[in-house]
């Protein structure tokens, strides 16, 4: 099973456990298989920061897993803004086990603007930059799952460690902020700010789907 959420209410500090004895498997054989890739809890735990990512905040790069509800984060749009809820949650696996397709990515120094080497997860939404968006898709700036970034300067799949802590930052509204230097990621709120009732604001940058997204990195590999 997947780990258990371990923290995150608002106004609580997150607390992360170190005591994984009795947790199993990660990868349900549903996701082994390939049967659906609708988000659910285990595709959803596909996204947030690996614990010891460095985020932006108003006191410096801090940790992810140090962040509570409150703090103070660099957004890459609107500037300092409050922390709604951090959620954490453990992921244990028998690494030779874990499909390829969930393997984190291991993104070398540089790669996306990090200045250190670090790893994202598949799922994690990283805003980039490119004259192709822009040819393609109307905006030089787009969302792309990390997973599509497979090849993209150096960035590779890495087998998962036997326990990872992956933590979920949330605003008020969805926001992009900086990690490990330049790197821009995608932080969601839990209910798209569109389907709150009478609030219709979005996120002002393209969300690709997977096939998009592999269209992209195709042409940003190409020679115009």
């Amino acid at each position: 099973m997947w780990g258990d959420l371990v923290g995150g209410s608002t106004g609580k500090r997150v607390r992360i456990t170190h005591s994984f004895a009795d947790r199993g498997d990660a990868w349900p054989s549903a996701m082994v298989a390939g049967a659906s890739r609708q988000r659910n809890g285990a595709d959803a735990l596909c996204e947030g920061l690996i614990a010891d990512t460095l985020v932006a905040t108003e006191t410096g790069w801090r940790p992810v897993q140090e962040l509570q509800p409150g703090d103070r984060i660099v957004t890459f749009d609107n500037g300092m803004r409050p922390l709604k809820a951090v959620h954490a949650a453990t992921l244990h696996t028998a690494a030779e086990r874990a499909p390829r397709q969930v393997w984190p990515m291991q993104v070398p120094a540089g790669a996306l603007g990090n200045r250190t080497a670090m790893q994202l997860m598949p799922g994690q939404s990283v805003l980039i930059e490119s004259d192709a968006a822009e040819m393609l898709y109307g905006d030089p700036f787009s969302m792309v799952p990390a997973s599509v970034l497979d090849g993209h300067n150096g960035i590779t799949r890495t087998a998962p460690q036997v326990e990872t802590v992956v933590v979920t930052l949330e605003f008020d509204e969805d926001e992009v902020v900086y990690a490990n230097g330049m790197l821009l990621v995608h932080c969601a709120v839990s209910q798209p700010a569109a389907a709150r009732p009478g609030d219709s604001a979005v996120l002002p940058y393209q969300r690709l789907t997977e096939a998009q997204a592999r269209s992209l990195m195709k042409a940003m590999h190409q020679p115009f």
